[in-house]
C-alpha cells in the first residue's frame, strides 16, 4: 500500500524474512527519515551508500537523501520500516537535536532496554495498524496516526540520550517524554492525570501545563486519544463483547465505557462495530 498524498506524513511497513515485498533493489527516496526497528533476526541495509545493520530489539534512525536498499536478512527477521517525511520531524519542537545529529552522522543506532523495547514494539504495531486502515479516515483519523508518530520520535529522542545531564531538553520536555512513555505502558489500567503525576513526582497541574506547552494537548486529551484508538482497534479486530472490552480497558462498567466512547466519537461502540468491524 502506498500513499502519495503530501498530507500523509509517513509510510509504515512490516516485513518478515519470507516477505516478497522487501525492497532488495535500490529505491529512490529523498527527504525522509527512516526508523527501522527489528523485532527479531538480523537485517542489513544500505542508505545513501552507508551500510547499517541491526538485530533483535534494535532501532536504527537514518536520514535518506537519495536511495535505500535492503542488503541481506535471515529467515527469522521481522522488522518495521517507518519512512517519515522531513517536514513532519522539523515541525516537532523536540527534534532539533535529532536532526542535527542525523545530518552530521547520517544514522544512529539505539539499543533500548527490555522495558523500552516493549514500548517501541507497541508504538510500531499501532502505527502499522493505523497505516493499513488509513484509506478509511472514519476508522482512524489522521490525527491519531500523527499522534502515534510523534510518540515514536519522542521515544527515539529519549532513548538517544538517556542521561538528562547530557541533553539540552528542558525540564518540561523531559517530563513530557517521561509521561508519554508511561502512558503507552499504562493507558489500559490508568486513566487519570493524577496517576501519571504521582509516578513522575509532580502535581497534576504542573504535568498538564508541561505536556500542553510541548504537545499542544492536555494530559487528559492524550489519555483519551490513546484509549479511543485502542477501543476502536478492539471493536474492529476482535469478537469480544462490549462488556469484555470495557473490562480490558478498566472502565467501571460497559455503560460508562459506552458513554465515554459516544462522547468522543458521536456513535455507540455497538454502532461503530456494526459499521467497521470484521
Amino acid at each position: 500500500m502506498e500513499f502519495t498524498s503530501d498530507a500523509f506524513p509517513a509510510e509504515v511497513h512490516y516485513y518478515n524474512g519470507e516477505d516478497s515485498r522487501i525492497p532488495n533493489e535500490k529505491v529512490s527516496c529523498s527527504g525522509y527519515f527512516f526508523f527501522i526497528y527489528v523485532r527479531s533476526g538480523i537485517l542489513r541495509a544500505v542508505i545513501d551508500g552507508n551500510k547499517i545493520s541491526c538485530t533483535s530489539n534494535e532501532l536504527v534512525v537514518a536520514l535518506c537523501r537519495h536511495y535505500y536498499q535492503v542488503h541481506s536478512y535471515n529467515k527469522k527477521m521481522a522488522c518495521y520500516f517507518v519512512k517519515v517525511r522531513w517536514q513532519f520531524i522539523t515541525d516537532i519542537k523536540m527534534s532539533g537535536q535529532f536532526i542535527e545529529l542525523l545530518v552530521s552522522k547520517q544514522s544512529t543506532k539505539i539499543i533500548p532496554d527490555l522495558f523500552d523495547a516493549k514500548v517501541l514494539a507497541r508504538i510500531m504495531k499501532l502505527l502499522h495498524y493505523y497505516y493499513e486502515t488509513a484509506t478509511n479516515p472514519k476508522r482512524f483519523p489522521q490525527a491519531s496516526f500523527t499522534a502515534a508518530l510523534s510518540l515514536l520520535i519522542f521515544q527515539a529522542a529519549w532513548q538517544r540520550d538517556m542521561n538528562p545531564a547530557d541533553t539540552s531538553f528542558n525540564r518540561k520536555e523531559l517530563l513530557t517524554m517521561q509521561f508519554l512513555k508511561l502512558l503507552i505502558q499504562n493507558y489500559r489500567e490508568h486513566h487519570s492525570p493524577e496517576f501519571y503525576a504521582k509516578q513522575l513526582f509532580v502535581t497534576s497541574g504542573y504535568l498538564t501545563k508541561a505536556v500542553r506547552e510541548v504537545t499542544g494537548k492536555t494530559v487528559i486529551k492524550c489519555i483519551t486519544e490513546v484509549l479511543i484508538s485502542e477501543a476502536k482497534y478492539l471493536l474492529m479486530s476482535s469478537q469480544h463483547s462490549i462488556e469484555t472490552i470495557s473490562e480490558q480497558l478498566h472502565f467501571n462498567s460497559s455503560g460508562s465505557f459506552s458513554r465515554f466512547f459516544k462522547r468522543q466519537t458521536a456513535v455507540t461502540p455497538m454502532d461503530y462495530r456494526k459499521e467497521y468491524g470484521k
